[in-house]
Order: C-alpha cells, then structure tokens, then sequence
C-alpha cells in the first residue's frame, strides 16, 4: 500500500467519511478492516453513468488504458455489460 493510500484510510476514518475511492487491492483490504465502504475508479464512472453526468463509460475506460491504466480484459467487458454498452 502506499503513502497516498494509507493517508486516504487515516484521513475517512478520522473524518468518518461515507465512502473511500481506492483502486489498489491492498489498500481496499485495509480500508474494508477498518470498516470503510470502498469504491474504485470504475465504480465512480459506473455511477457517474447512473446519475447521467455522462453518457458513455467505455471512452473513458479506453482513455484510463491509453494513459497507461492496466484493466483486466474480462473486467472490462463485466464493466460494459453492466453499463449496457
């Protein structure tokens, strides 16, 4: 895990926020032990989806690998079926 993770777990708990973004496996897993409700990148743009401040996640997926973001094959498409794209 690293710096910028572990400040994010410190700083929710101490805020007692509703809810941590973290996309690193490790980090998610201390963050779950200390009780925090944990979402990732893909998560938030599922929901951004959702609530209709954008249209189409697979862009920006593509854009996320473009810039060098490693995203599972299946994840992707278990992603986009969810989305409905």
């Amino acid at each position: 895990m690293d710096k910028g993770e572990a400040e994010v777990i410190v700083l929710a708990n101490e805020l007692q926020a509703d809810l941590v973004i973290i996309d690193e496996r490790l980090g998610r897993e201390f963050a779950e032990y200390f009780n925090l409700k944990v979402t990732g990148t893909i998560g938030v743009l599922l929901k951004a989806k959702e609530l209709g401040f954008v249209e189409k996640i697979k862009p920006l997926i593509n854009q996320m690998i473009d810039s060098g973001i490693w995203l599972n094959k299946k994840l992707i498409d278990k992603i986009l079926n969810i989305a409905n794209e």
